[in-house]
Order: C-alpha cells, then sequence, then structure tokens
C-alpha cells in the first residue's frame, strides 16, 4: 500500500485541530484528550493506537459528536470536508451521522437489533437518509449492500434475526449500514478485536474492497499493532490524552521516534521465533486526574532515566523527515535504544533445550465426547449436536498445550467439559492418574483443587465488592485452608503488594485485575491451571507482562497449562506443544515449532497466514479463507473442513482423515494431502476462493 504524499487541501476529508476534552473531577477538570491534531485525506486509511485510555476512541467519539455529559469539547476545531463540526447542533449532527461519514463498533452483537430483521435494520440506515425512496427501492439498496460485503444468498438473509448469523457475518452486516450512503469517512473503532484471525481477514477483505468502490478516507482504531502495519497508510500513536507520534505506517514500524512506540512494537510476541522473556513497558497507563508533569509518559519511560526535561517540560509535537512527527525531547536516542533492546532478547532454540525426564501425563484426555440434544419438544424432533469429537490429547507437568481455532470449533467447551462445567458424553479424563470424569460430590470437590481456571475478562472475574483480600481467600475458605499469610504470598507472586489486599476490584487496571484472577487460581496449588482467553483482552504491553509473569509461574511452581487462545502469536510463545481444533475435533496436533514452522493441514496453514504481522509485505502469503464454520447440526461429509479448503478434492468426501503421525512420529494430522511444500502453498493462495466454491457441497 502506497505511503500518500503531501496533497492539496481539497484532499482532506477530516480536519481536527488542537482538540482538547475535559470532564469534571473532585479536584477540578481533568483533560481526558490534550491538544489533538491530524487530517486524514481522500482514499486513505488513518490508523490510531495505543493502550485503554490513551483517549482513540473519546477522540472518534467528540468528531462524530457522540460525547455524552459531562464531558465536553474545551478547545479545538474539527472539520469534515472544510464544515465546522464543533458548532453543529443535535439535528445537523443527526443529518451528518451516517450520510457523510458513519462508524462500524467493535461488538455487532450490541451493535445490532435482536428482534428487528436484517433487511429492516440496514435499510433504516438507507431510508433515513433517502427519504424520497420507494420501498421496493430500499430493498434492492439493501440486497444491493448486503452482496456488496459479501455475505451469500442476500434475498434469504434479508429475512433473518441476527441470532442466525455469525459473528463475522454480524460484523458484515454492521459494515453494510456503515456504507449505505456511501460515506466520505469511515471511523473503525476495533472491528476485529472480538473476530477470529481467519474472520478478522474476511472483514478486512471486505472493509478494503468496500472502501476501494466509494474512495472513502477510514480512521482505524485499534490495539493490534500486526494489523493496523498492513492495513494503514499513516498512523497516529497516543498515550495519556496526547499524540506521541504521527508518521507513514511503514516508516513508523520499521524506524520508531518515540520511546513508547518501540516499546509497543518490542512487546509484541513473533510468531516466527521464540524468546525466553517478552519486553514489557513497565508500570501502567497513568490516571489522568494526577497527570504527570513534563511528558507523560516519562514515569515508565527506560530512556528518560529522571532527567529534568522529561520531569518538568510538556514536549510538543515536531515536524520529522518523512511526513513524521514526535513528541518527545531525546527521540535521536530511540533508535539506539531499540538496538540495544534487540540485543538483549534471548532467543529460545527448542533444539538445544535438554530433553527433560519422561513423567508419566499430569493430564490426560482419552477419546473424549460431548453431545447436545438440540431442539427438544413435542412438536419438535431433537437433533445431535457434537461438540466434542475424539479428543485425545497428554500433558506431563511443567508443559503447556495451546489450543488454537475459531470460533465454535469446541475449545471453550472441552475446558468447560474438564473442569466438569457439563458432563462428558464419553471418554475419560484422567488427572495424576487418577479417573476425574466419574468423581462426585466431596471427592470431587476435593480434586479439583488440583485443576483450576483463569477467565478471559478480568472485569467480570472479580466480585467488586469484595476486598482483594476476600477475592483470593474464598476459596481457601471454602476448604478451610484460610492464612493471611498464604494471601500475601500469592500477591507477591503476581507482583502486587500486601497493601492491594485491602483495596477492591475497580481499583486496578485490568492487567492488575487479571493477575488477582491468576493469584485466586494459584490459592489451593492445583496442579494444571486451564487459561481460557486469559491474555486476549489486554492491551499489548500488559499482555505482555501477563504472559511473562505466566511462565515465570510456571517454572518456579512447576504448573501445567492448558493454553486457549485465538491469537496464534501468543500461543506460539508460550506452549511447548499445541492442538488445532476445528469443527468439535482436533485436526493437527505436535511440537509447538514444528506445527508453526512445518504445519501440515491446510486449516492450520490457513490460520498462521492469517496472522497480521508488522514485518510482513502486503498480502505475503495470505490465505482468505472462504465462508463461515459449517453449521454442527449438518456437518459435510468426509472431511469436515473440505467446504472451506483450497486443497479439497472429490477422495474428501468420502471418508473423514483419521488424526495420525503423516509428516513424522510425533506431528499429527488429520488430512489426506498434508504438508505441501510452501512454493506450491503459495500457488494454491489465488485458487483458494474457486476451489473452496467447487467443493462446496
Amino acid at each position: 500500500m502506497s505511503t500518500p504524499m503531501a496533497t492539496a487541501d481539497t484532499d482532506i476529508v477530516l480536519s481536527v485541530r488542537n482538540l482538547s476534552i475535559e470532564v469534571p473531577g473532585a479536584k477540578g477538570p481533568v483533560r481526558l484528550v490534550d491538544d489533538v491534531s491530524f487530517d486524514v485525506r481522500q482514499n486513505e486509511v488513518f490508523g490510531i493506537v495505543g493502550e485503554s485510555g490513551s483517549g482513540k476512541s473519546l477522540t472518534m467519539l467528540a468528531v462524530l459528536g457522540l460525547l455524552a455529559e459531562p464531558l465536553k469539547i474545551v478547545s479545538g476545531s474539527i472539520k469534515l470536508r472544510g464544515r465546522e463540526l464543533t458548532s453543529l447542533s443535535f439535528e445537523q449532527m443527526r443529518s451528518i451521522r451516517g450520510k457523510t461519514m458513519a462508524i462500524v463498533f467493535q461488538d455487532p452483537m450490541t451493535t445490532l437489533n435482536p428482534v428487528l430483521r436484517i433487511g429492516k435494520q440496514i435499510g433504516e440506515a438507507v431510508r433515513l437518509h433517502n427519504p424520497g425512496m420507494s420501498s421496493r427501492q430500499v430493498r434492492d439498496r439493501v440486497i444491493e449492500l448486503l452482496q456488496l460485503v459479501g455475505i451469500p444468498n442476500p434475498e434469504k438473509r434479508y429475512s433473518q434475526y441476527p441470532n442466525e448469523f455469525s459473528g463475522g457475518m454480524r460484523q458484515r452486516v454492521v459494515i453494510a449500514i456503515a456504507m449505505a450512503n456511501e460515506p466520505d469517512l469511515l471511523i473503525a473503532d476495533e472491528p476485529t478485536t472480538a473476530l477470529d484471525v481467519t474472520i478478522q481477514a474476511q472483514v478486512m477483505s471486505v472493509l478494503a474492497e468496500v472502501r476501494e468502490r466509494t474512495k472513502a478516507a477510514m480512521v482505524l482504531i485499534t490495539h493490534d499493532l500486526g494489523l493496523v502495519a498492513e492495513t494503514a497508510d499513516r498512523m497516529a500513536v497516543m498515550y495519556g490524552g496526547r499524540i506521541m507520534e504521527t508518521s507513514p505506517a511503514k516508516t513508523l514500524f520499521s524506524n520508531p521516534n518515540h520511546p513508547y512506540t518501540a516499546g509497543l512494537i518490542a512487546s509484541l510476541p513473533r510468531v516466527d521465533r521464540e524468546v525466553k522473556e517478552l519486553y514489557s513497558i513497565p508500570g501502567f497507563v497513568p490516571d489522568l486526574a494526577n497527570r504527570p508533569r513534563g511528558c507523560v509518559f516519562h514515569p515508565r519511560c527506560a530512556m528518560s532515566n529522571g532527567r529534568i526535561p522529561c520531569r518538568e517540560e510538556k514536549p510538543l509535537l515536531h515536524a520529522l523527515r518523512d511526513d513524521s512527527a514526535v513528541a518527545c525531547h531525546f527521540s535521536e536516542e530511540t533508535a539506539a535504544w531499540r538496538q540495544a533492546q534487540e540485543k538483549a532478547v534471548q532467543i529460545v532454540d527448542r533444539e538445544q533445550i535438554d530433553e527433560r525426564d519422561v513423567l508419566a501425563p499430569i493430564l490426560k484426555v482419552d477419546n473424549l465426547t460431548k453431545d447436545f440434544q438440540i431442539g427438544v419438544g413435542l412438536l419438535r424432533s431433537s437433533q445431535q449436536l457434537k461438540a466434542l469429537r475424539n479428543i485425545s490429547f497428554e500433558i506431563p507437568k511443567g508443559r503447556t498445550l495451546g489450543l488454537v481455532g475459531e470460533s465454535g470449533c469446541g475449545k471453550s467447551t472441552l475446558a468447560r467439559v474438564l473442569l466438569r462445567l457439563l458432563d462428558a458424553s464419553g471418554g475419560d479424563v484422567y488427572l495424576n492418574g487418577e479417573p476425574f470424569m466419574n468423581l462426585r460430590g466431596t471427592r470431587l470437590r476435593a480434586k479439583r483443587r488440583d485443576l483450576q481456571v483463569v477467565f478471559q475478562d478480568p472485569y467480570s472475574s472479580l466480585d467488586p465488592r469484595m476486598t482483594i483480600h476476600e477475592v483470593i481467600g474464598e476459596p481457601l475458605r471454602i476448604h478451610g485452608r484460610y492464612d493471611p499469610q498464604r494471601i500475601d504470598e500469592l500477591l507477591a507472586h503476581v507482583g502486587l503488594t500486601p497493601d492491594a489486599g485491602r483495596r477492591r476490584p475497580p481499583e486496578f487496571s485490568g492487567g492488575q485485575r487479571q493477575r488477582i484472577a491468576i493469584a485466586r487460581a494459584l490459592a489451593l496449588n492445583p496442579d494444571v491451571l486451564i487459561l481460557d482467553e486469559a491474555v486476549s483482552a489486554l492491551d499489548v504491553s500488559i499482555q505482555a507482562q501477563i504472559i511473562n509473569l505466566l511462565k515465570k509461574l510456571q517454572e518456579e511452581l512447576g504448573l501445567t497449562y492448558v493454553f486457549i487462545s485465538h491469537d496464534l502469536s501468543v500461543v506460539r510463545h508460550i506452549s511447548d506443544e499445541v492442538a488445532v481444533m476445528y469443527l468439535g475435533r482436533i485436526v493437527e496436533h505436535g511440537a509447538v515449532r514444528e506445527v508453526f514452522e512445518s504445519p501440515a493441514h491446510p486449516y492450520t496453514q490457513a490460520l498462521l497466514s492469517s496472522i497480521p504481522r508488522p514485518d510482513a509485505s502486503e498480502g505475503e502469503g495470505r490465505i482468505v479463507l472462504e465462508g463461515d464454520l459449517p453449521n454442527p447440526l449438518s456437518p459435510p461429509s468426509g472431511c469436515s473442513f473440505r467446504t472451506r479448503c483450497f486443497r479439497a478434492v472429490e477422495e474428501c468426501a468420502r471418508a473423514e482423515p483419521k488424526l495420525e503421525p503423516r509428516t513424522g512420529i510425533d506431528h499429527l494430522s488429520a488430512c489426506l494431502f498434508p504438508g505441501k511444500p510452501s512454493y506450491v502453498l503459495a500457488d494454491m493462495v489465488g485458487e483458494a476462493a474457486g476451489h473452496a466454491e467447487r467443493t462446496n457441497v
């Protein structure tokens, strides 16, 4: 994607100048957005990145005129195609929103009305700004939009409800609503955060195709640095309500000027290597009610070292080369700091790791199945949904098994069955060599101490009414093992002081809450931790802190992890083995290095190729899977992946391949044609869409 050069003012779609937003506080007004300025040009993607609380979304809500009381703009200008927006009334802004500019929000389920049909919801956006259209014209336009965003059978889908769509399809509907009147400016606020990597690739492809047709400018707000690197033309990095750096996207990732930008990039786990410890920016985003003097980033900055300019003088955003600008007193030192940081990285070479003694598995899963009866009733015959099919694996003490796959593949169902929150339909689970699935009552309660869980959302995992001491002490009290010193010890394990025990969850950041959730899970000295998307809700720098903490605890306490995630870069970094799931079964399983460097199954290859990478060329090796997961109530015959597979032939429909060694003794895959060489795979990418259509029977 080319970088736009300086253009005439007529090409500027959105111009923000010196924007500041405040909210009343106990000690006076709190400035949440501080003197922000940027332009977005015709037909370009402008990316805004930064940790939660940096002011990204707040800035764009101000652009949309959606700031709620008591937030208010105290200074600055916002112009859309030269028209000042800050002075417009609510009714005037309504005529602009949805027509000249539109937004795609993060969660399609909260954006769409669950009781209205899809056609009516898209039609409402069309009708509102085109009152002269007839009902027939509106319907035709809605079907045209559904086709535009790649939804099959648009005439049938027109009359369906949101719950009948998958997550990726719902996000396509939201894009259709946003593009209904072909706006000049599209704001995408974390549009793919809740989606799997393959669906994310589909959605971003749809956005690119729609924008190519309408020539709309787009502001992309995200904390996914890989995604914005592949998508954006220019970028702004925000921290503490201020812009720290602006630059063409490729320049920013290859040569960041601000230490905060360099720190974010260094925090990223990479899919092509494993390091002993990820870099993480120390500390947390500041409370803006107590904004640090001088540079807002200096308390966390590795280059500041208490220097007086950093502590006393607020750096202004000043221009550099290549259409770049930075707000740092010592930006010329960033490159040297980054080189030193890269040299300090310790690369893990698993071939050099001493083989551990062969141990009996601490967790063994043998042919585990889980079926659900759907539609049971007097007037309907029931259908059987096979959520888990013959799942088998073993994990030795102190090892990590990564579970990956798209939403609906059965990862979280497997976690619930292992935790005995759901009863298995068949198969066995052995914990420390003892059968676990047949235990009941007090025996089950006692054995559950050995198997604990850390959930995805640190905000809903902890009771906000309890102190942290009470939160961590609760499992100890239940099992009659309460000890105040044990709670202080657990807090120390996760990097918190005993004083934290007297505070309550709302007083902590997301990363700190996840540390508390880990401390609670460790309270009973478990042998196995199930980590269900335990870092996916965290910013990249905080994510690095938690990943480092998990590896440290595993080393010190000999913990065994089942690590469930859709972020394959994180799985590559933390796991010893990886199992890839699709439609309720494992389709590939092996050592993490073998699976990531020599994937045998085409589904694994597609997952890996879909990972956005800051250092990848545009579209390099990309396999975009067509369609969504098949309906598990009526799965395809033979190989369940064949309807989306770029390698499928007629033979794939006859019998389901067994999971067995095909490319190595300990590297299992369920594919008749595993492990094509990379050059063959590259040739297949262009044929993927057509092949999927031919085999979709």
